[in-house]
């Protein structure tokens, strides 16, 4: 199959991904929530002000299929789901003045997330692939597992607070929690590279800790198997391809922990924020950015792959035309 078709194809698919969860968030927040428009001012803390501005802002007392029209529109125009009363002032409740853009809230916390994410998986690759390399060289069939036990029995949470009181409380050699940007900027007291990585040294090296005892042994076993070189090479590719794509959405998800622990403003600690405030229209905003996320990661990938081993675009047997019988 030519590269110009998988791309294209997988360009569909991921296009259609993409329709089909915002249009399942649709039906989540609009249909099957009971009283959307109370819900969606904040619940019983909404004033019967608050409700009817939702109610205007949102469309919600249109026929179904016009807020649908209106909710994807929204989508388009890069406000995601409208406003969130829960996050506004007080004076923004009048008429006059629009709610506050929930989208442009999310998007704040999409690069703290971002950089968790993708330091993780730089740092658990990193290390599973040096320690698969070297137990593949290991006769000693026992060490094999020695990186589950660690990872099992040194858990994550426990390995965190630990780090954090030495490293950060008792020895004062890394920040403990918040963030900071990779560009510095006027006006902020952090910012830069520098300090931009010494804040995500603990909340990385905690949620790798697992991934990286996983990825050790998957890639020993894509290493044993090969038999030469070249298989080496392009199973190791594949792996590193798949890992990329499939537990990138994971670990949007799995950063929720770090990030409230840590005090990193991504977007986990705002769906936290978001549910114990009843804000559920900028709850929505948060899940369809993650969704989005996740979806577009796994194309890019798949779409580099391919460009680089031919080989690749073949295992996607489902999208390829079926050969002819001869």
């Amino acid at each position: 199959m030519s590269y110009r078709r998988f791309f294209l194809i997988r360009l569909v698919q991921a296009l259609f991904a993409m329709w089909l969860v915002a249009t399942l968030v649709f039906v989540m927040f609009f249909v099957l929530l009971p009283k959307p428009a109370r819900n969606l001012a904040g619940g019983r803390q909404a004033t019967p002000s608050m409700i009817e501005r939702v109610s205007e802002e949102l469309h919600l007392d249109t026929p179904l299929h016009e807020q649908y029209a209106w909710y994807m529109w929204r989508l388009f125009a890069h406000q995601t789901a409208g406003g969130s009363p829960a996050f506004a002032n007080p004076n923004a409740l009048e008429k006059t003045k629009p709610l506050p853009d929930t989208g442009a809230i999310a998007r704040e916390a999409i690069p703290p997330t971002l950089s968790v994410v993708i330091l993780t998986l730089i740092v658990s690759l990193g290390v599973g692939g040096l320690a698969g390399f070297a137990l593949a060289r290991t006769p000693w069939r026992r060490a094999y597992g020695v990186p589950i036990y660690v990872a099992v029995g040194l858990l994550p949470v426990w390995v965190g607070l630990e780090l954090s009181y030495y490293l950060g409380v008792r020895w004062d050699v890394v920040p403990i929690g918040n963030y900071c940007n990779f560009f510095a900027s006027s006006g902020e007291s952090c910012g830069g590279p520098v300090n931009w990585i010494k804040h995500l040294i603990l909340p990385v090296v905690t949620l790798s800790l697992a991934f990286a005892a996983v990825y050790t042994r998957m890639i020993r076993a894509e290493l044993m198997r090969a038999t030469s070189d070249d298989e080496r090479r392009r199973g190791l590719l594949l792996f590193l391809a798949r890992v990329a794509a499939f537990d990138f959405g994971a670990l949007i998800g799995l950063s929720l922990f770090v990030e409230v622990t840590f005090q990193i403003p991504g977007l986990g600690r705002l769906m936290l924020v978001s549910y114990q405030a009843q804000a559920l229209v900028l709850m929505q905003s948060v899940v369809l950015y993650a969704a989005f996320l996740g979806i577009a990661a796994s194309f890019l990938v798949d779409a580099l792959v391919a460009a680089l081993d031919s080989d690749v675009r073949d295992e996607w047997r489902f999208v390829a035309r079926p050969r002819r019988a001869t």
